[in-house]
């Protein structure tokens, strides 16, 4: 029997280094792994984040809603493509970590209880349709060195000056809100591994020893019976 084919999502806080580690984790888990970017600035897949940094009361609700649809269908494309066996799927950032910005902006006062119930509802409808990854990489990465690389790429890429109103407090809380959810999906079954990524590996040897490191322990992974594994929801 052909082995099964895996989603894999990469969590971790703003400035953990989400992005740079999904495209090489996908690289070395091989040619046919599809990749799914979180949405951003870049070719206006987040036309709120601008708008958002100004005036986080008014388009916090509007935001989320609209990345909440992206990575929705982002997980749709991912889960097809790995049931389908055409290849793995990484996903920088997911669906199931869209929740840890929701529950932020409402314990922060940027959305209401209202507009939280009506995200809520909004979730739970697409919820029906979306399967648990295999494996979720949790890069462990304080909020201080998070918030230094957050500063250093904001002076070396275009469309990233509006991060400079992310502070450590938001990091600290983010960084919390993801811990409860990363537990969850441990709860339910899912593969978890914490990955620590303090350390600047600035040069291609030493990501390159980690990266494929990390491929070979998900290449490895015997993911549960695919039968029961459609069924691991409980209300």
């Amino acid at each position: 029997m052909e082995p099964r084919k895996k989603v894999v999502i990469v969590e971790g806080i703003i400035g953990a280094g989400k992005s740079s580690l999904s495209e090489e984790l996908a690289r070395a888990l091989g040619e046919d792994t599809l990749v799914m970017m979180e949405p951003d600035e870049k070719e206006d897949a987040n036309p709120y984040l601008g708008d958002f940094y100004q005036d986080q009361t008014r388009y916090a609700f509007v935001m989320q809603v609209h990345l909440l649809q992206a990575r929705f269908r982002m997980h749709q494309a991912a889960q097809w493509h790995a049931l389908s066996h055409r290849g793995h799927a990484v996903l920088d950032r997911s669906y199931f970590g869209d929740t840890c910005f929701a529950r932020l902006q409402l314990k922060n006062g940027a959305m209401t209880m209202r507009e939280f119930n009506t995200y809520r509802s909004l979730y739970h409808a697409m919820t029906a349709s979306v399967l648990l990854p295999n494996v979720c990489v949790r890069l462990l990465v304080s909020p201080e060195i998070a918030n230094r690389r957050i500063s250093s790429r904001m002076e070396q890429r275009d469309g990233r000056k509006c991060e400079q109103a992310i502070d450590i407090q938001y990091l600290v809380d983010l960084d919390r809100e993801i811990s409860h959810m990363v537990d969850v999906l441990r709860h339910q079954g899912v593969t978890v591994i914490d990955m620590p990524w303090d350390v600047d590996r600035d040069s291609v040897e030493s990501r390159q020893v980690a990266v494929e490191s990390l491929a070979a322990r998900i290449s490895e992974e015997i993911p549960p019976d695919p039968f029961l594994d459609l069924h691991r929801r409980t209300l």
